[in-house]
């Protein structure tokens, strides 16, 4: 089986130099898909595939060219129906082809699977980067109804996916996502401690990890964290990892305020391996997000031995089960409680991260990719 796999975002992110959930996912994806060949899968092969043009290598290679303006592309699929001029090239080349993103390319003659890992675009434009928001949710969601299968990653996330596209469920597979074997490893303390020292933090404080936009809901979290105690909020401050997105006109100055009173820092974007020794000297995760396909840091959290605040809302109870404390994301004196429970309560800390632990074993890559597999052998099965 010759597989074309998507990797428009995953080369924007190797671009970028930095990795976002969708580039996580596509390059765990293939690199368990490489593991596997070794062994129960020796009939596959990967071929990547992208929009764009002088596209960088990536670990599985130079990804050859769905077309070079996707935007072009999709308006002409959308209004017109028109399928990628090279169709025809690509079906010679590959069995099937597998849209890691939202970026689903309309391939005359082949079948494509796409992975849609929420139904935001629908649910809550505003959310969304405002410029022809109603277009882009249109075409997104035309070309989802396209695809001959749809991958997601929980079972909340499929439900949308039924409701708000009227997509059959019977078209719609769960696949959970992995973790990266490496976050279950103990970090060295002088490594920890090197990267502690570096941004001047001790152990101890409050994290949240995400790039900073509205459904992150990082105001409502510092809000909480405001409301804490003083002694509390000096020796357990609020340290914030994640790139400056959109819609944060009110949200930079109060972490600027947060700063200068010595009550936390912005740390933007940090490589993995500093994520690791953070994760691992943390009080706890505050992970209040408004809305999570699935909620990969927490189960990250978990395999780092990291307490997890998350909310009670969408995918993330199916995720945590009870190993995290979980609070109503839309109520800061809830969060608050948390992150005063999570420093307090020690005998249920410990229990709840050897949960979290257990839970985070039962999520991996190659599981993830044994799915995919799965769903790929059935489309074809079905032409």
């Amino acid at each position: 089986m010759d597989i074309g796999l998507s990797c428009t975002v995953w080369a924007g992110c190797e671009r970028a130099g930095h990795l976002d959930g969708i580039g996580v996912y596509t390059r765990s994806l293939w690199q368990a898909m490489e593991d596997l060949k070794q062994g129960e899968a020796k009939d596959i092969t990967i071929k990547p595939y992208a929009f764009g043009r002088d596209l960088p290598e990536l670990a599985c290679g130079v990804p050859k060219t769905l077309s070079e303006q996707f935007r072009i592309q999709v308006l002409l699929s959308g209004l017109l129906g028109l399928p990628l001029p090279n169709s025809s090239t690509i079906r010679r080349d590959v069995d099937i082809l597998h849209a890691t993103d939202h970026q689903i390319p309309n391939i005359s003659g082949l079948p494509v699977v796409a992975t849609v890992m929420d139904a935001i675009p629908l649910i809550h434009p505003e959310w969304i980067r405002q410029n022809l928001k109603s277009l882009k949710s249109w075409l997104f969601a035309r070309s989802v109804r396209q695809a001959d299968h749809l991958i997601t990653i929980s079972e909340h996330s499929k439900h949308d996916l039924v409701t708000y596209l009227g997509v059959a469920p019977d078209k719609i597979s769960v696949t959970p996502l992995g973790v990266d074997p490496i976050y279950f490893e103990r970090v060295a303390p002088d490594t920890r401690d090197a990267v502690l020292s570096k941004y001047g933090i001790t152990p101890g404080f409050f994290l949240f990890v995400g790039t900073l936009q509205p459904r992150k809901n990082l105001p409502t979290v510092l809000k909480a964290f405001n409301a804490l105690p003083d002694a509390v909020r000096k020796q357990h401050p609020l340290i914030i990892v994640g790139r400056d997105g959109w819609a944060n006109e009110d949200l930079l100055p109060q972490l600027k305020k947060l700063e200068e009173r010595g009550e936390g820092r912005w740390l933007s974007y940090l490589p993995q391996s500093e994520v690791f020794a953070l994760l691992q000297s943390a009080s706890a995760l505050v992970f209040a997000s408004l809305y999570e396909g699935f909620g990969l840091p927490v189960i990250e959290a978990f395999a780092a031995q990291c307490p997890v605040i998350a909310s009670n809302t969408t995918s993330l109870p199916e995720v945590t089960g009870d190993a995290a404390w979980t609070v109503d994301p839309l109520d800061a004196d809830s969060i608050a409680a948390a992150m005063l429970d999570v420093l307090s309560n020690d005998a249920l800390r410990a229990e709840r991260i050897a949960r979290g632990l257990g839970r985070a074993r039962q999520y991996s890559w190659q599981e993830c990719a044994r799915q995919t597999l799965d769903v790929y052998r059935k489309v074809l099965a079905a032409r």
